[in-house]
């Protein structure tokens, strides 16, 4: 019969001075070897809440029922799990040891405290049980490498506490430190900005899954530099932008675009023609056009990061899986908003939104097809009721009875949504506006499906 391990007896526990304890250099999940005691200190700081911890044992006292796992190596106690917990620890009985920034903090959180000086540790029999250990109870591998924006943070810690790019260079060889700290830099100016949803910010504030890497290809780009006047240190990779209206209405739609996935490394930056064009489409929808001025250029340490509120879930009208297959980044973004708007709460919006949507995307579609219809004699415009008229006439040559069908529907109830654009006395509620997008939601979906298996016949070509 198979023995089940009981840690608690498996492993001795023992008494251990909290200054006595080293925190584990190779439980540091990044490509380096080794890292030194003051480099884990800053990281876990700076990047994993340290000072939080602290406060919370202040606060509420040091809980005994998960005490650290430690290994004895050398004649020394490694921290293998509780690492946060054992630095907040030694920053209230050395504040000096944590980054400048939170040292004077440290010590007024402390005025009047007596510190914590010695806990409990439970001591694994080797490294090798403790990995066992720590896999089994974080139901993965505890050796996943970090990703480059988390990377980037790690080595901006070092920076924090008074280290050079030089320095750095010398002790991470072969690692583009002035790169990482561009990354940083760029990505921190990004949780500042003013015009970006507080749901963008939340995505983009996750490190494991933003796609910085699509933001350093549209950054690096000489032609988005230029017009966007960003300059770069290239020795110790800080940043320089303009602190204006101008620069972060852009900047948030790009990084808008990036966290939502409208705008991909594979699609829209994936060369520099593709860069440009995305760029001079922001440009001149945002500003007409004109280069943003470099008046009030500021390093990124003065940004602040905004504060990420709580947000409530609703039900989402339009399905987040459903993708835009015309090439048109208007659509994309049109499309982004009606998959993330509140339309209990912001129902003419929506309402007037869902209109521009039907509008744009079977022009567009009409336009790919070679179908567009011709403009009106009297008014030399093409309205929604021309391209309806049109896809109906499609549908029939293609016996799609069905679908003709919606596009009567859309025609019968089309004068709802104008009334809204044009009528003061009309306005929209949300169970009309559900319903708006049930019927024409079957039309939508066709659009993007024909058009995506017409592209793939036309790449067989």
């Amino acid at each position: 019969m198979k023995k089940i391990i009981n840690y608690q007896y498996e492993w001795g526990s023992k008494d251990v001075n909290v200054e006595d304890l080293m925190l584990d250099p190779k439980n540091i999940r990044l490509e380096i070897e080794n890292g030194t005691q003051d480099e884990i200190i800053n990281d876990l700081f700076m990047n994993e809440d340290a000072m939080q911890i602290l406060e919370n044992i202040r606060e509420n006292g040091y809980f005994p029922d998960e005490p650290p796992v430690v290994v004895l190596e050398n004649d020394k106690y490694f921290v293998l799990e509780g690492n946060r917990r054992v630095v907040a620890l030694k920053a209230m009985i050395s504040p000096e040891i944590a980054p400048t920034k939170y040292i004077e903090k440290i010590k007024k959180t402390m005025i009047g405290n007596e510190p914590i000086e010695k806990i409990e540790v439970r001591v694994a029999k080797s490294r090798k049980d403790a990995d066992l250990y720590l896999a089994a109870k974080h139901t993965k591998t505890t050796r996943k490498p970090w990703t480059a924006l988390r990377r980037a943070y790690f080595y901006y810690a070092q920076k924090e506490k008074g280290q050079t790019t030089e320095k750095m260079m010398e002790r991470y060889k072969g690692v583009d430190i002035p790169k990482y700290i561009k990354m940083y830099e760029m990505h921190h100016i990004a949780l500042s900005l003013k015009f970006i949803s507080d749901d963008t910010r939340r995505k983009v504030s996750n490190k494991r899954i933003f796609g910085i890497t699509t933001l350093e290809r549209f950054y690096n780009d000489k032609y988005v530099q230029d017009w966007m006047n960003i300059e770069f240190n290239n020795n110790t990779g800080e940043v320089r932008v303009p602190k204006t209206n101008s620069f972060d209405k852009v900047y948030s739609m790009v990084v808008t675009d990036i966290a939502n996935k409208i705008a991909t490394s594979r699609k829209q930056l994936e060369n520099e023609k593709s860069r440009k064009g995305y760029i001079d489409s922001i440009i001149k929808e945002v500003l007409d056009g004109q280069k943003i001025q470099r008046k009030n250029i500021s390093t990124s340490d003065k940004f602040k990061e905004k504060q990420i509120k709580i947000l409530n879930k609703e039900e989402k009208l339009v399905s987040s899986k459903m993708e835009n297959t015309l090439n048109s980044f208007a659509i994309s973004r049109v499309l982004w908003e009606l998959q993330n708007i509140k339309y209990q709460i912001f129902t003419n919006a929506t309402a007037d939104t869902l209109r521009t949507f039907l509008e744009i995307v079977l022009k567009k579609y009409l336009q790919e097809i070679k179908e567009f219809p011709k403009p009106s004699s009297k008014t030399g415009f093409i309205y929604l009721g021309d391209a309806l008229n049109k896809m109906k006439k499609i549908l029939n040559q293609n016996n799609k009875k069905g679908l003709v069908q919606v596009v009567k529907v859309l025609e019968g109830s089309k004068w709802y949504l104008d009334c809204i654009n044009h009528n003061p006395d009309v306005f929209a509620t949300d169970d009309k506006v559900k319903e708006a997008w049930e019927q024409m939601r079957p039309l939508i979906e066709y659009v993007f499906n024909d058009f995506k298996e017409k592209q793939k016949v036309k790449n067989k070509k």
